[in-house]
């Protein structure tokens, strides 16, 4: 799986027209093949401006390209949207771990975290004694 994100700088005063078409813009790419999750969501600024992030995820490279053609470092956006854009930035990832797979720290036993975080230092202190007591 591929992880798509987009990253807009966007004025104030442009603000409400490019939330509904970037809304508009969610509303067609979830009918497209091969999209497993798209989320868009905003941070807000002082001046009113707002950062806009769009969270994709496709199944695979070809379902990607088929939504964005052969450029992707290009943004696809519906007319209109880049006008009211500031700025955007386009970045791509390789998905490591999914729902329903094991995270790298369940997979990779030198990253799993003990049951106990306190097992091993009471497996040290041996005879008896526990890490942090002092013996009697």
């Amino acid at each position: 799986m591929i992880v798509r994100v987009l990253r807009a700088n966007v004025r104030t005063g442009r603000v409400g027209a490019f939330n509904a078409l970037l809304r508009r813009q969610v509303a067609l790419m979830r009918e497209q093949p091969g999209l497993v999750y798209v989320r868009l969501a905003r941070r807000l600024q002082a001046d009113g401006s707002e950062e806009a992030i769009l969270f994709e995820e496709w199944q695979d490279p070809a379902s990607l390209y088929g939504w964005v053609g052969p450029n992707l470092v290009e943004p696809r956006l519906i007319p209109g949207v880049r006008e009211l854009i500031d700025d955007i930035h386009v970045a791509h990832y390789e998905v490591l771990a999914a729902d329903g797979e094991p995270s790298l720290d369940e997979a990779d036993p030198l990253r799993r975290q003990p049951d106990d975080p306190g097992r091993d230092q009471k497996a040290l202190a041996g005879d008896g004694e526990r890490a942090g007591e002092e013996a009697s």
